[in-house]
């Protein structure tokens, strides 16, 4: 093969294949320096911030359970069972200075006896009513949730299904810490970028997440949110998304 030939740009072959090789090169270029310049024009980083704080629960929710059963014939007396346990229970709170107390209404539903063969027989009716309290003495909530004798009467039957433990000012700290993660945010971002010889600009926008409310210690984090009532000690979470613009 001549060589020789590959370089004559007498040749019309050689200098339009030349003429376009030069050409497809310079857009290469020119599209890189575009892209780059586009890129900068928009230069930002975008991070999340987090920050948490540890709180003591300082209200409570107690909710008392009323059950009455009666036969087919004596249902009235199991609503006046009733009436006088949310009475006396009712009493016996304001008593303890436990005055925040409602009485939602109740329900009443039919019992039946299921035989192995033939239809569901019915025998009576099953009816309930609740007592809610609510109150900062956690410490007298706490030994009624684990003592229901107090409460105990003839006609009826008492459950409590729990204390629920939460801390009231959870919406002022909502602030403070994601005023605290946004401060995160933005020394993970100067970290980040000191690697890169670039500085952090201002601050282009910023998301805040959910709340997060753990029991102390817990890692059992939601996308939608957690609320743990628990727990007496808990640690409150915020997290932000945050982008600042690159310098």
């Amino acid at each position: 093969m001549n060589f020789n030939k590959l370089f004559d740009y007498s040749q019309p072959l050689v200098a339009a294949m030349t003429l376009l090789v030069v050409t497809l090169i310079g857009l290469a270029i020119y599209g890189a320096q575009v892209v780059y310049t586009l890129k900068l024009a928009d230069d930002t980083i975008e991070v999340t911030g987090s920050a948490k704080q540890s709180v003591v629960a300082d209200s409570g929710r107690l909710v008392i359970n009323l059950e009455a059963k009666t036969g087919m014939s004596n249902q009235d007396e199991g609503v006046r069972n009733l009436e006088a346990a949310v009475e006396n229970i009712t009493k016996y709170l304001a008593e303890k200075k436990l005055d925040d107390v409602e009485t939602p209404a109740g329900s009443t539903n039919a019992t039946y006896f299921y035989p192995e063969r033939g239809e569901a027989v019915q025998t009576g009716y099953s009816m309930t009513r609740s007592v809610i309290v609510r109150g900062g003495d956690l410490e007298l909530l706490s030994e009624l949730a684990n003592n229901t004798t107090p409460l105990n009467g003839n006609g009826y039957t008492v459950s409590i299904y729990g204390l629920e433990l939460t801390y009231s000012k959870l919406d002022e700290m909502r602030v403070s810490l994601l005023s605290d993660a946004i401060a995160d945010a933005k020394d993970r971002a100067e970290a980040i970028a000191a690697n890169t010889g670039r500085g952090v600009g201002p601050l282009r926008n910023a998301t805040g997440g959910v709340v997060q409310v753990l029991s102390q210690g817990s890692v059992d984090v939601n996308d939608y949110g957690s609320y743990d009532t628990s727990s007496l000690n808990k640690d409150v979470m915020v997290t932000a998304r945050v982008t600042f613009g690159l310098e």
